[in-house]
């Protein structure tokens, strides 16, 4: 029998051609769109599996709204959608497999697919982005690990893509290098560092885009909605690559590796994939691929759907400004203002500095 499949799209400032493209390539199965009315008001979908998130949260990249938005998607899937299987999704994401393929993985063994790092056990990651784990945004104790960060890697050129994820690499070296990694292993405690984590809430680091089962998904939800846990998070920088694979570690037995290939890394943004890479995305075990143009008529994109996924339509058809399935939800003048309404999670709305894109 075939797998009912969800899969989450967060969506903010792509074109809904872009949007629509992704989600043909997905059909039969329902795609879910988290879309920011806030940032791109019109936008009209027509692919007949599309419905909208009511109610969407404000986002952008490193807010915590972000993260808002991914659970209030999860927790809707939950109460209205049928589903085994749920798949997160950015708008520049692409399959890179057919559909059939997908559908027999995600029947196996594994009740999750994500890649993380365990923040303690990895000195890179542990100085790398430690700080950013145990310490609020903005904070004084923030800007002074930030600053034993930038000294400990201060040099060093190495560098990992590992986990959906980049990283300094490399052991500083010298009397400096010993103090910083010092003060953060101090602060990892949580006596010290005044932060939830410790051996019963281990920390780790990785990608945000995950696949799991129903009952994980389930799992997932209640654990962000525990005292304490949005509180804390809230308040740290790009807070989805911790609180993510924290929350999948703890609640998931059987795990397999990221359905995705995640291209190499600029900085803190995957760099985009061109027609040159179709060969390595070809050869590779990953179900899906970003970051791809987000320009529905780029060749790479139209190269992968055919080539690659078969049968998905190598042109994209004209978008009409009708849409299909659900009505578009138009933003509340709440919205425009930059509050959060979380309601149907149970949540109390978020204030209108939390929404807006941090610098």
């Amino acid at each position: 029998m075939r797998p009912r499949i969800v899969f989450v799209v967060m969506s903010a400032v792509t074109p809904p051609e872009t949007v629509d493209q992704l989600a043909r390539a997905l059909a039969p199965h329902t795609v879910l769109v988290h879309h920011d009315f806030s940032q791109t008001p019109d936008f009209p979908l027509t692919s007949g599996n599309v419905r909208f998130v009511p109610h969407p949260v404000r986002t952008g990249w490193a807010t915590f709204g972000f993260v808002e938005g991914i659970f209030h998607a999860l927790a809707h899937a939950l109460e209205r959608l049928e589903f085994d299987y749920l798949q997160l999704l950015s708008p520049t994401c692409l399959p890179i497999k057919p559909m059939a393929q997908f559908e027999a993985h995600v029947t196996g063994p594994a009740e999750a697919h994500f890649s993380c790092i365990d923040l303690l056990a990895d000195p890179d990651c542990l100085m790398w982005v430690g700080y950013r784990a145990f310490t609020p945004d903005g904070s004084f104790r923030h800007r002074v690990l930030r600053r034993l960060s930038t000294d400990y890697f201060r040099g060093l050129t190495g560098r990992r893509d590992e986990a959906g994820v980049w990283l300094r690499s490399g052991r500083g070296h010298g009397l400096q290098a010993l103090a910083a990694r010092a003060v953060v292993r101090a602060f990892s405690q949580p006596w010290i560092g005044r932060h939830p984590f410790g051996e019963g809430f281990r920390p780790y680091y990785g990608s945000v885009w995950f696949g799991a089962r129903r009952h994980v998904v389930r799992k997932l939800v209640d654990g962000f909605r525990q005292p304490g846990v949005r509180d804390y998070f809230s308040r740290l920088r790009i807070a989805e690559e911790f609180l993510v694979p924290t929350l999948l570690m703890r609640h998931t037995r059987t795990r397999g590796p990221l359905n995705h290939y995640i291209n190499r890394f600029i900085e803190a943004h995957p760099s985009k994939i061109d027609v040159d890479e179709i060969g390595l995305l070809r050869a590779m075990p990953a179900f899906f691929a970003r970051k791809f143009p987000n320009e529905p008529e780029h060749p790479a994109r139209l190269r992968v759907l055919h080539e690659l996924v078969q049968g998905a339509p190598a042109t994209p058809p004209t978008v009409s400004t009708a849409t299909a399935g659900e009505p578009a939800v138009r933003p509340a003048p709440e919205l425009a203002s930059g509050v959060v309404f979380t309601a149907s999670m149970g949540l109390p709305p978020l204030s209108a500095t939390q929404g807006r894109t941090r610098p």
